[in-house]
Order: structure tokens, then C-alpha cells, then sequence
């Protein structure tokens, strides 16, 4: 190549020219979108509603939960698509919103109409399936899983570790392989059970990602009762 004075550019200065320009088209383009259906294993987050409703802000806005006829122990927060580290958020879905329907069949599982909408659209929209079908692995991941008796029912506060409170899901769920469940804690009050999963729903180590959210092993968590 030559220019108008004469002087010729070696082809490698045109050639780091072309490549710095490549670089810096690439640098400003938007990161790739998180996609439906990609994604390596879900965690099942069970709420404990007692800690849940302790707080007078939320028990206000849920009233079928915190203040209906039913006591709830553990419920179902969500079922939610991971990566091995970190996870995807409100994906693009060709799928519809939940039905009025299923979402009154969820009110068994997960008692807040406000809830269910907020997991379709944070989480459900990830995980590739139709809304009927994302729930329907979530309930069936749910009823899978003894729940400790301890906890059933509870009708005074109890005092265990976070360690404890672990050993009592293994316990009855033999079957479960270690590390693949956690317990998350707020203001030293059980919060959550989260149990990782595959993509059949069958359990699986959690990630080093996840574990950074739990509660530390020797911490004393209060388990409020069942009211």
C-alpha cells in the first residue's frame, strides 16, 4: 500500500492496526444476554415462613401466609437455575406467565401470590421449561424431601446450629450425597434450606459458588416457631 507522498506501511503495522480495531469493536459490545435453558443445576430454596413472618414489613404484604388459619413451616421460595458460579436472571422466554389457575394450585406450596409471579419472572424464565412444567418440578422436588419431624408442627422456639440444623436434613433424606445442601440465617434466625439439584431434579454437590451464602457451621440460629 502506498500513500500519496510515497512511502510504503510494512502489511504487520497495518496488520496490528486492523487488530486493535477488532479489539476495541468487541470491548463495546454488550456482554451475551443470559439464555432460557442454559444453565448447569438448580438449588430449591425452602423458606422457613415463622422467620418470614417475624418481619412486620413483609407479613403485612403476605396475609394468606402470616395471618391465615394455616400454620406454614417450610415453604417453597423457589426453584432456581444456577451456573457453577453464579446464575441467570430473567431470561428471554417464548413461555407465558403463570395461569391464574396454577398459580392458585402454588398457593398450597409457596403462599404468596406476589412470590410466584416474582420466581417466573426472575427464575422460571431461565430454566427453558413452560410455567407448568418449572412449577410442577418444583413441587415434585419439594415432596421428595423429608422434612426433619422436628420441625413439623414446631411449637416453641429452638436453638440449633446451622451444622445441626444440616445434619437433620441428611438425616432424613439418606440419600442426599454431602455438600449438597445449605441453611442461610438472618439476624441469627433460621432463614432458608437450600438444596441443590440437577436438571432432573435429582440432588447434587452445590457449587463453590453457592456455599459462599451460607450460615457459618457453628453458629446458633434460632428456629421460631409454628405459629
Amino acid at each position: 500500500m502506498r500513500t500519496k507522498t510515497g512511502k510504503s506501511y510494512p502489511l504487520a503495522a497495518f496488520m496490528l492496526l486492523m487488530v486493535g480495531f477488532l479489539t476495541c469493536a468487541d470491548a463495546s459490545r454488550p456482554a451475551q444476554a443470559d439464555q432460557a435453558g442454559k444453565f448447569d443445576y438448580y438449588i430449591l430454596t425452602l423458606s422457613w415462613s415463622p422467620t418470614y413472618c417475624a418481619d412486620q414489613a413483609k407479613r403485612h404484604r403476605d396475609q394468606l401466609q402470616c395471618f391465615s388459619k394455616r400454620s406454614y413451616g417450610f415453604v417453597i421460595h423457589g426453584l432456581w437455575p444456577q451456573y457453577e458460579t453464579g446464575y441467570p436472571d430473567r431470561c428471554p422466554t417464548r413461555f407465558r406467565d403463570p395461569s391464574d389457575k396454577l398459580v392458585t394450585q402454588m398457593l398450597n406450596f409457596s403462599p404468596s401470590e406476589s412470590l410466584i409471579h416474582h420466581e417466573w419472572d426472575k427464575h422460571g424464565t431461565c430454566s427453558g421449561l413452560n410455567a407448568l412444567d418449572y412449577f410442577r418440578l418444583a413441587v415434585k422436588s419439594f415432596k421428595k424431601l423429608n422434612r426433619p419431624k422436628r420441625f413439623k408442627e414446631l411449637g416453641r422456639p429452638l436453638l440449633m446450629t446451622a451444622r445441626q440444623i444440616e445434619q437433620s436434613f441428611y438425616d432424613a433424606n439418606p440419600a442426599l450425597p454431602k455438600s449438597s445442601l445449605f441453611v442461610t440465617c438472618a439476624r441469627q434466625k433460621l432463614r432458608e434450606v437450600r438444596i441443590c439439584l440437577d436438571k432432573a431434579g435429582e440432588p447434587r454437590r452445590c457449587s463453590a459458588s453457592a456455599l459462599k451464602g451460607r450460615c457459618r457451621s457453628k453458629d446458633k440460629l434460632r428456629i421460631l416457631a409454628v405459629r
